[in-house]
C-alpha cells in the first residue's frame, strides 16, 4: 500500500470489545495460525487452479486426432494451441484493477461457469474457426480470474507461512500438467463412437468432454469458498471478517472460537469512487513500470529475455511432442527408399513416408489431404512420463538453487542441455533417442523458467517485484503464442530450421545467462516514498 493511499483513506474502528485494542490484517491473520483450515482451502482450490492448465494443455493432445475433422495444416495446429494464450494475454491487465471491488470468489464462480460451458461446447463444434473463438474466450477466463488463485490463497496466510506454503502449493498446481496426458493415454487410442444429441462423438471429442469435468468440479468447490478476510476488511464487513478469522483459529488450533485473542479490527473506509480508485491504481502501476525500466533496466531485460526463451521452448515442445511422435509412429518403412541409412526426424515427419499417406501418393493434390492417424497408447504414456519428470525435477531443483552461484550453474547447465538437444534431435538415430532429446528440452526449459522467477526475486526490489512478475507472466504467454505460430509455420516449410532455430535461440539465452545481474537488498520504503510524490 502506498503512503498516498493511506493518507486518503479514513480509518474506522469496528470493535466487539472496547477493552481490546483493534488489530490490522497482518496481526489478525498471523494469530489464526496454520492447520486444517488452510489444508482444506488448498484442496478446494486445486480444481480451480488445474482448470487453467487443462485449458492450455488439452489441445496439444488432440492435434493428430482432430486433423481430419478440422482440416488442420501444421500452421493451423499452431493456431490451435496458441489461441488460449492469446486470450490470456489480451485481457490480463484488466483484472488487477477490478479485484479490489469484486470478490475473487465471485470471479472464480463466473469464470468457471463460463469455462465449463465453453469446454462442453468445444467438444461438439465442427468449425475450426468457432473452436478458435471458444478457446480465445476460454483463455480470457483462465488468464484472468483463474490466475488469481494463488493471490486468493495468500490472503489466508501470514508472512511466516507464505514461503513454505507457496513452494508446496506450486508443486501441487504443477501436477495438473500430468493429468491431461494420463487421460489422453486412457481415452484417445480407443475407437469410440458415441451418439450424443444426434452427433457422433469419437475419442478426441470424448476426451474434451472428460477434461471439461474439472471446471465443473471447480465451480462446485468455488461456491463453497469463503470470502478472503482481507477483502471483507477492505469492504467494511468487519463482523464477517472477524467471524471468519475466529473460524480459522478454531480449526487450526483446535481451540474454542471465543478464545480468539483479537476482538477488534482496523477497517479501511474508502472515500474515493471506484473509477477514480482504478485510475489511481493504473497510474501507480504505470509509474512502477517506469521506475522498473529506468532504475533496473539491465536486470529486468536479463530476466525478461530468459523468461521468453525458457517459456518458448517449454510451451512448444510440451504441446507438440504428442503430435510429432504420432506422425513418427506412423512411419512407412516400405516407402523409405534410402535403405542404407535411418531417416532423420524431419524426414520422419514427411507425410509422404507415413502409412496413412501411402494411398494418396499418386494424387496431384497430396498437400491438401488430411489424414486419420493411428494413435498408439505408448505416445501418451511417454507424454505422461515427460510431464511427471518436468514437475519432479523442476521441484527438486528449487531446493538446491539457494545461492546465486548455484542458480547460475543450474541455469547454464539446463540451457546447455536444451541447445544440444535441439541441435541433435533431427539426427538422433532412432525415435527413442529423439523422444529423449525432446523430453530433455521440456524438462530443462521448465527448470530454467523456475530459476528466472527466483532470480527476479533477487534482482528486483520489493516495491517493484509484483510489477515485474506480472510483466514476466505476460512475456511467458507471448512466448507461447510466438513460439507455437513460428514453429508450426517452419514445420510446414523448413522443418530443420524449426529445430535449429530453437537451438540457436537457446544458445543466445545461454550466452546471456553467463552475465547474472547483481542482487539488490533494498528497503521497500524508499521507492514507495518516491511513488507518492509523483
Amino acid at each position: 500500500m502506498f503512503a498516498s493511499d493511506r493518507n486518503r483513506d479514513k480509518i474506522e474502528i469496528t470493535t466487539t470489545d472496547s477493552v481490546n485494542e483493534p488489530a490490522d490484517f497482518d496481526t489478525a491473520i498471523s494469530t489464526t495460525g496454520y492447520g486444517l483450515f488452510n489444508v482444506l482451502l488448498l484442496l478446494a482450490v486445486l480444481p480451480i487452479a488445474w482448470t487453467a492448465v487443462f485449458d492450455t494443455t488439452s489441445g496439444g493432445f488432440i492435434l493428430a486426432s482432430a486433423e481430419y475433422d478440422f482440416e488442420l495444416t501444421f500452421f493451423r495446429k499452431g493456431m490451435f494451441v496458441a489461441f488460449p494464450y492469446i486470450g490470456m494475454t489480451t485481457t490480463a491487465f484488466i483484472w488487477d484493477y477490478i479485484t479490489p471491488y469484486i470478490s475473487m470468489k465471485i470471479l472464480f464462480i463466473f469464470a468457471l461457469l463460463g469455462d465449463s460451458i465453453l469446454n462442453i461446447v468445444s467438444s461438439g463444434v465442427r468449425s475450426f474457426y468457432i473452436y478458435l473463438l471458444i478457446k480465445f474466450i476460454s483463455g480470457i477466463f483462465v488468464g484472468g480470474p483463474l490466475a488469481l488463485v494463488m493471490t486468493y490463497l495468500m490472503e489466508f496466510h501470514s508472512a511466516r507461512y507464505k514461503p513454505h506454503f507457496t513452494t508446496w502449493t506450486g508443486f501441487l498446481f504443477a501436477i495438473a500438467n500430468i493429468i491431461p496426458a494420463a487421460i489422453a493415454f486412457a481415452i484417445l487410442p480407443l475407437d469410440w463412437h458415441i451418439d450424443i444429441l444426434g452427433q457422433d462423438y469419437d475419442a478426441w471429442r470424448i476426451y474434451l468432454l472428460i477434461c471439461s469435468i474439472l471446471p465443473v468440479i471447480g465451480l462446485v468447490t468455488a461456491t463453497m469458498l469463503p470470502e478472503s478476510p482481507k477483502y471483507l476488511m477492505a469492504t467494511g464487513r468487519s463482523d464477517a471478517a472477524l467471524k471468519l478469522l475466529r473460524r480459522m483459529y478454531c480449526m487450526n488450533t483446535r481451540q474454542p472460537a471465543d478464545t480468539f485473542p483479537i476482538k477488534a479490527l482496523f477497517v479501511r473506509q474508502k472515500t474515493r469512487p471506484m473509477l477514480k480508485e482504478s485510475l489511481e491504481r493504473m497510474r501507480i502501476s504505470l509509474y512502477n513500470t517506469k521506475m522498473l525500466l529506468a532504475s533496473h533496466l539491465s536486470a529486468f531485460c536479463f530476466v525478461s529475455f530468459l523468461q521468453f526463451g525458457s517459456m518458448l521452448g517449454f510451451h512448444i515442445m510440451r504441446l507438440w511432442v504428442p503430435q510429432l511422435f504420432i506422425i513418427v509412429s506412423n512411419f512407412d518403412e516400405k516407402n523409405w527408399t534410402p535403405k542404407e541409412r535411418q531417416p532423420t526426424f524431419c524426414e520422419l515427419l514427411d507425410p509422404r513416408v507415413t502409412l496413412p499417406g501411402r494411398q494418396y501418393l499418386n494424387c496431384s493434390n497430396f498437400d491438401d489431404v488430411f489424414f486419420r492417424w493411428t494413435t498408439y497408447p505408448v505416445i501418451y504414456q511417454n507424454s505422461t512420463v515427460i510431464a511427471l519428470s518436468a514437475v519432479i525435477f523442476s521441484f527438486l531443483a528449487g531446493f538446491i538453487m539457494t545461492t546465486k552461484l548455484r542458480k547460475q550453474i543450474i541455469m547454464i547447465t539446463a540451457l546447455l542441455i536444451s541447445v544440444a538437444s535441439s541441435f541433435g534431435i533431427n539426427w538422433a538415430q532412432t525415435p527413442p533417442y529423439m523422444l529423449t532429446l525432446a523430453a530433455a528440452v521440456i524438462v530443462t526449459t521448465r527448470i530454467a523458467g523456475n530459476i528466472v522467477t527466483a532470480v527476479n526475486v533477487d534482482v528486483i526490489p520489493v516495491p517493484l517485484r509484483d510489477t515485474s512478475i506480472n510483466i514476466l507472466t505476460t512475456i511467458g504467454n507471448l512466448a507461447a503464442i510466438v513460439g507455437n505460430l513460428i514453429f508450426s509455420a517452419l514445420l510446414e516449410t523448413e522443418c530443420l530450421t524449426a529445430f535449429i532455430g530453437m537451438g540457436c535461440f537457446f544458445f543466445v539465452c545461454l550466452c546471456i545467462s553467463l552475465f547474472f545481474p547483481q542482487s539488490v537488498k533494498e528497503s521497500p520504503a524508499k521507492p514507495t516514498e518516491v511513488s507518492t510524490k509523483s
